[in-house]
């Protein structure tokens, strides 16, 4: 009876806990802890203090918990279904991003048991292995071509001695302890991310605010250069529709002569050949400037006033 009332104890204080970081914290990561050792976990939480909490344990308990706190907040419901298997919660208000990272940078490596599933090809590289010659008959019989140099055995060559999928047996397992190998990555693996009711997967995180802002202005273009393509005015082409025909006013106003302040530059340039060409290749060079810095650092979105002659077919007298 009195070890009943004792589990019952921790129970309550691990659900107590447990509401206490969902009323705290807006944002969770839930990860997987395949693998993951306790003395790693320590290393984890160690790197995330005073940015993040790492909880791990019983899932029906932190599913009981989280109906309970889901009678004050609803949107906890989300959470309940990515709560299986084997894994842990990382609770956090700061940027999912960054403590995302900061889980991923700790891994450690491992070796490989007998029985485990490789999560990755085992290579056992060619060269001297420390073994003593007695040791030719276990490699022989793992199909490892080997030599005797300077009283020691050598591998000829690299062996895939483990595909990624395949169980590692016995021979392998050790074979890999005698050599030191240590094949396997083990760390926190990010599964999904629970951020105040909304539940998305990893790679959002991998999402930039650059990355947002190159696609909404496409698709404000694709509208704009659909409307005008139409004649049907929107928002976005308004802006275009008045440079087109401010452009088409100029042009008029050159044509025929009659004066208007904003051609008045234009109209100098055309009458002195000598300042338009050398304004011509003031240009020239400058594009020939920036083609050659574009060539040492990476392609850069397509400028506005760019994008504005191409959309209107070049220039104003092309």
């Amino acid at each position: 009876m009195g070890a009943e009332k004792k589990g019952s104890k921790h129970k309550k204080v691990y659900i107590d806990k447990v509401l206490k970081l969902l009323d705290t914290y807006q944002k969770v990561l839930i990860v997987s802890s395949d693998n993951i050792s306790s003395k790693q976990i320590q290393i984890i939480r160690k790197a995330l203090f005073k940015k993040a909490v790492v909880l791990m344990g019983k899932n029906s308990l932190i599913r009981r918990a989280c109906k309970i706190y889901a009678e004050k907040n609803p949107k906890v419901n989300e959470l309940i279904p990515l709560i299986k298997q084997n894994i842990g919660l990382v609770f956090t208000n700061e940027d999912p991003r960054e403590i995302r990272d900061i889980i991923v940078e700790n891994k450690i490596n491992a070796p490989a048991k007998a029985g485990t599933i490789a999560p990755n090809d085992v290579i056992v590289p060619k060269g001297d292995t420390g073994l003593e010659p007695t040791q030719t008959t276990f490699l022989q019989a793992l199909d490892i071509q080997t030599r005797i140099a300077k009283r020691q055995i050598e591998i000829l060559y690299d062996v895939k001695l483990v595909a990624e999928g395949e169980k590692v047996g016995s021979s392998e397992a050790t074979l890999l302890s005698k050599l030191g190998i240590k094949p396997f990555v083990y760390g926190m693996k990010l599964s999904k991310v629970y951020d105040n009711g909304s539940v998305y997967g990893p790679e959002v995180l991998d999402i930039t605010d650059e990355m947002l802002k190159k696609n909404v202005l496409e698709e404000l273009g694709c509208i704009s250069g659909i409307s005008l393509e139409l004649g049907f005015p929107t928002q976005v082409s308004l802006p275009y529709s008045f440079m087109n025909n401010f452009r088409n006013l100029l042009a008029i106003s050159i044509e025929t002569g009659y004066e208007i302040k904003e051609a008045e530059s234009i109209r100098e340039l055309l009458e002195n050949p000598e300042a338009l060409k050398e304004l011509m290749e003031k240009q020239n060079e400058e594009e020939k400037d920036e083609k050659e810095e574009e060539k040492e650092e990476e392609p850069e979105p397509e400028s506005e006033s760019e994008s504005d002659d191409d959309m209107f077919g070049g220039g104003l007298f092309d």
